[in-house]
């Protein structure tokens, strides 16, 4: 009997407003890959985010990573199921990636550990924040190796995500950020990271809304990001936390107390509709998994086997 491997990696958020491509979270959205054996050249089907934009042959993302394991996509068929915007900063492309090596690594029994699958992952973005969220899952900060070191999430936190309908390329993001910045900037954005860190492993989200700032990118990219200035004027320190740019934008992560996520969710909504932006807002957790895969048999009511 066939065999089918299935494939969940998650969206997530870089930055974190002064962790400047070393902290990462993974949220409770996901793509989904399927990867099945059978004779006959490569055959690729995207459904969702993307159909019919993103590539359906050997260039597509997703193939382009299983191949660096595999050597050849000859005899597979790929199906992707995508939920995840496409250039909206929520890490579409770092999931696409992950989603590729770790069924490499599945298929060909490769046993490339954890951090080999992140170096290859950091090789094929350029930065490694957004890998390591959704290869780990949870919130992570990226060490030298690269190596992910997970922070554990307070569980009275939660997000509410603010996707606008335009887009931003990561390249257009980066050409915004300044070559040299104030040594001053530097410093402080460096302590309110450290500050996050400890926040976050000690559960004081009330110290949030001033750590939460940052000098090294988000001045640069905030006239990228529609709506922004009406969603950081939701920020009250109680049941709003604060606003951070995912990634390069223009996705906007609101930090909420959990029992206020819908109320202020509600405002966004409100908030951006009066700014004349066009958005999605929902309410986000993180996600406590990174990547996983499975094999199950084709044929139904068999038992799956899990992996990763």
């Amino acid at each position: 009997m066939a065999e089918a491997l299935s494939v969940s990696a998650p969206a997530t958020s870089a930055n974190l407003g002064p962790g400047f491509d070393v902290l990462a979270l993974a949220l409770d959205l996901a793509n989904e890959v399927e990867v099945r054996r059978r004779p006959g050249p490569l055959t690729v089907r995207v459904i969702g985010e993307g159909a019919g934009e993103v590539p359906e042959d050997e260039t597509n993302l997703v193939c382009r990573s299983i191949a660096e394991g595999l050597g050849t996509l000859e005899g597979l068929e790929v199906e992707c199921r995508n939920r995840i915007p496409l250039g909206r900063g929520l890490g579409s492309s770092a999931a696409a990636v992950c989603a590729g090596l770790v069924a490499a690594n599945a298929i060909g029994g490769l046993r490339w550990s954890p951090d080999e699958l992140l170096a290859r992952a950091d090789a094929a973005e350029g930065h490694a924040d957004n890998a390591a969220a959704c290869l780990e899952g949870g919130i992570v900060a990226v060490a030298p190796g690269p190596r992910a070191v997970r922070i554990p999430a307070p569980a009275d936190l939660a997000f509410v995500t603010v996707v606008p309908q335009v887009r931003v390329s990561t390249g257009a993001a980066r050409i915004a950020l300044p070559t040299q910045v104030p040594l001053r900037d530097a410093s402080d954005t460096l302590g309110r990271a450290v500050g996050l860190g400890l926040a976050l492993v000690e559960g004081r989200l009330e110290d949030l809304p001033d750590l939460l700032q940052d000098r090294l990118h988000e001045p640069y990219r905030a006239p990228l990001v529609p709506g922004i200035d009406a969603v950081r004027g939701l920020v009250d320190g109680e049941g709003c936390l604060g606003v951070t740019i995912s990634g390069s934008g223009p996705t906007l992560l609101v930090w909420v107390r959990a029992d206020a996520a819908s109320q202020v969710a509600a405002r966004a909504r409100e908030a951006v509709a009066s700014a004349g932006v066009e958005a999605e807002v929902r309410v986000a957790r993180v996600a406590p998994a990174g990547v996983r895969a499975r094999w199950s048999d084709v044929a139904p009511g068999r038992l799956e086997r899990s992996i990763g």
